[in-house]
């Protein structure tokens, strides 16, 4: 059984920090509420020198679902910009999202998970991508190009699949992302190293 939340505007534009870089540098510093690392989110992979730093959970709301003429499930955003294609990557029901941190120096990987029930990887590509469309058609914009004050996010580049699982593959500005849909639950594993050691993790949580 899931739950889905209504929070503020605020809190919901908190939570987009979710990754910050700081004015002096690029040293990037990952700020979430902490909660105990999930054991089902700890791979049985992760590259040399990486370490678990901690378990974090973010609050999300806003994007809902209904049905369109022809009995496909779409995406509503009832708040522009509140959620948004961040959001919508990590968590296409508007479910909680958690997750494990590992940090190696300036890397970072994080790997998170949210309740998807019945779904799959396509049904969750649709509403990514239209998210995009509903956030920032007023702003003209597109998946990759420039959202004012938030940079780039990822856009899909390619889809792999690892034994049974079909993994989508994003490039963003800070690295790569893999997204995949594991029992009952949607996961990422977003990372600035390589892509190959991204699809090794991911290939160990599925093992």
């Amino acid at each position: 059984m899931y739950t889905q939340h209504n929070f503020t505007p605020q809190v919901l534009f908190l939570a987009l920090l979710l990754v910050l870089v700081t004015a002096c540098g690029t040293h990037t510093v990952f700020n979430a509420p902490t909660v105990e690392p999930s054991a089902d989110l700890i791979p049985g992979y992760i590259p040399t020198g990486f370490k678990l730093i901690s378990g974090f959970q973010m609050p999300h709301g806003g994007i809902g679902f209904s049905t369109s003429p022809t009995g496909e499930p779409v995406a509503v955003i009832s708040r522009k910009m509140d959620g948004g294609p961040f959001f919508t990557l990590k968590s296409p029901l508007g479910n909680d999202i958690q997750g494990v941190h590992y940090e190696n120096g300036d890397r970072h990987i994080l790997i998170t998970k949210s309740y998807f029930p019945d779904g799959f990887l396509e049904l969750w590509r649709t509403t990514y991508e239209a998210s995009w469309y509903d956030t920032c058609e007023c702003m003209n914009l597109r998946p990759g190009e420039l959202l004012p004050g938030r940079g780039r996010y990822a856009e899909v580049v390619e889809e792999r699949t690892i034994g049974d699982t079909q993994i989508a593959i994003l490039e963003g500005p800070k690295g790569w992302v893999t997204v995949f849909v594991r029992d009952d639950y949607l996961l990422s594993v977003e990372s600035s190293i390589s892509l190959e050691e991204n699809l090794k993790i991911v290939a160990s949580l599925l093992e």
